[in-house]
């Protein structure tokens, strides 16, 4: 994940999520396929028991398996949060279109990326006009206006969710804002403009700056002067 020419909008670099998972469970299993190969390795209690490599068979596609038992001598009696689990999944084909991520026997897939995002979150309510949606390699957004009070927004950055926005989230406010005012030639004032707005951002950044180490807020700068027209 050092080399910008393969991760170029990491979050992280040193997986310490992965190997936090592995640590905690009882066994752990990790396969990657590619270009018609793979690797497979297995731990216990964090400790590699085994690995293998080799060809893979069929028609295999490129993607990777992972399987993991939480360690019950740590955690005692556990449950799954299955409609939390469902949710980030959903998140993540959202933010990847094409992606298919199969839990459980259901698969997550997303074709209008952050549009599938508000139409999902808005439920059948319609809203007061059609999603406005925007894609472009470094920048994605969609929003419009239903019938609530008040602000919603999805904020993202290198597919990570950033619960509690960010300055990518306070440009794309004021984009908006600035957005309509131009159109209308008018000044309206932002609480005017934004409020029972649903939208979502997603940028894509290289060497991010998050505010704290759970990366729940954006504190670049520079995202600003390419967000706001």
């Amino acid at each position: 994940k050092y080399n910008d020419d393969v991760f170029q909008f990491s979050v992280g670099l040193n997986g310490v999520g992965t190997k936090a998972v592995n640590a905690l469970s009882s066994d752990f299993e990790v396969t990657s396929w590619r270009e018609k190969k793979f690797v497979r390795a297995a731990f216990e209690r964090g400790r590699l028991q085994a690995e293998k490599k080799g060809k893979a068979h069929g028609a295999e596609a490129n993607g990777t398996f992972v399987r993991f038992t939480p360690d019950p001598e740590i955690f005692g009696n556990y449950e799954w949060n299955e409609e939390f689990i469902a949710h980030r999944l959903r998140y993540y084909a959202y933010l990847n279109s094409g992606l298919s991520l199969a839990y459980n026997g259901r698969t997550h897939r997303s074709k209008n990326g952050l549009a599938d995002l508000l139409a999902d979150e808005i439920g059948e309510e319609p809203p007061l006009y059609d999603i406005v949606h925007c894609r472009e390699e470094k920048l994605e957004f969609a929003f419009t206006h239903g019938n609530a009070y008040g602000e919603t927004y999805f904020a993202f950055v290198n597919g990570q969710y950033t619960n509690d926005g960010g300055t990518h989230q306070s440009a794309f406010r004021e984009g908006v804002l600035k957005g309509v005012n131009e159109f209308a030639r008018k000044n309206f004032a932002g609480e005017d403009v934004r409020d029972g707005i649903v939208g979502a951002v997603s940028v894509k950044l290289q060497d991010p700056v998050f505010e704290s180490q759970t990366k729940n807020k954006l504190g670049s700068t520079d995202v600003r002067s390419w967000i706001v027209p």
